[in-house]
């Protein structure tokens, strides 16, 4: 089956606020972010599965939420003085890199293949 990685990434996007204020604070890479970036990652996963029976479809849902999050840390560890980061600031080519990054594990083989296989958008 193949996944529509555009339309997977857009429904990603808008589960999650609309922007984060992110602090650096001492140490390296180191921030602080309101709203919290794992608490809210946290809170969206719940949602998505408030009867705690996940399903295949599920599993890229959840997939999608964890690559989304860790884009967003990575653009909140590069802030150098306090600033707004947006959902719009990441882009397809930030969540597809961590989507892969993820899959990259054998234990996802079946799944790795499956993304890798699809094309970006069903037209």
């Amino acid at each position: 089956m193949a996944i529509d990685k555009w339309r997977l990434f857009e429904r990603t996007r808008a589960r999650w606020p609309e922007a984060f204020l992110i602090t650096p604070a001492a140490g390296d890479r180191c921030f602080e972010s309101e709203p919290q970036l794992t608490r809210t990652y946290r809170d969206i996963e719940s949602a998505c599965d408030p009867g705690g029976e996940w399903t295949q479809d599920d599993e890229w849902v959840q997939l999608a939420n964890w690559a989304f999050h860790q884009a967003l840390w990575k653009l909140a560890e590069g802030a150098e003085r306090a600033t707004r980061i947006h959902r719009e600031d990441v882009t397809f080519g930030m969540f597809d890199e961590c989507m892969r990054s993820n899959l990259s594990h054998p234990s996802w083989a079946e799944e790795r293949s499956e993304y890798q296989e699809s094309p970006t958008r069903f037209h």
